[in-house]
């Protein structure tokens, strides 16, 4: 225990980049006018935080799509699915190769906490760390304090539900993830306005 913090500096500091802890150190005139570029693309130094934060400030928000849910004709919001499904092919839970070990501890935990055999506690694992992405898609659209809450459902039969206002349709579909994690596993949404 009273290494810990000397363990964790050092971990830190083996993740520096070589070149860059060569740049720091050396002096600011050992280049000469040829070896330095006229204007970098990327930073010399990947630690200096002032340059990454201009790049960050100065990126263009006007190439992020603007995804707007629909109206209906009683003045409800409804999601606009063209911009959450995905046309991703459902994958074969039976032959899927999770990245969550059967035999871990985690999996073993969960299975034990929701009474689901191992097989299922695995599959709602790696659905529950899946899970964001379906989830950012939604939150795109239920902007202007539409969105209220969302749980995922415990145990074997996980299900994301996202509580809304009343001005939002009710609806339930399944998600089909497309990220690498997780890709082909299928996710129960409920949108649930509040009542």
């Amino acid at each position: 225990m009273k290494y810990t913090f000397l363990f964790i500096a050092m971990l830190a500091l083996s993740a520096c980049d070589k070149s860059a802890t060569e740049h720091n150190f050396a002096p600011a005139t050992s280049r000469s006018s040829a070896e330095q570029p006229s204007k970098p693309s990327t930073p010399e130094n990947p630690h200096d935080l002032q340059t990454l934060a201009s790049e960050l400030s100065t990126s263009d928000p006007s190439v992020l799509p603007d995804v707007q849910p629909l109206t209906t004709a009683d003045g409800k919001i409804a999601l606009d699915k063209t911009h959450i499904l995905t046309d991703s092919p459902k994958a074969d839970t039976a032959t899927y190769e999770y990245p969550l070990a059967l035999d871990s501890m985690a999996v073993k935990n969960y299975a034990k906490a929701y009474n689901i055999t191992d097989k299922q506690a695995q599959h709602s694992m790696v659905i529950a760390m899946a899970s964001p992405e379906v989830l950012s898609k939604i939150l795109d659209q239920l902007r202007d304090g539409k969105y209220i809450a969302h749980q995922l459902t415990d145990g074997a039969d996980m299900t994301l539900v996202i509580t809304t206002t009343p001005d939002v349709v009710a609806d339930k579909f399944d998600y089909v993830f497309a990220d690498e994690f997780g890709r082909g596993l299928v996710l129960p949404v409920v949108i649930q306005p509040k009542e």
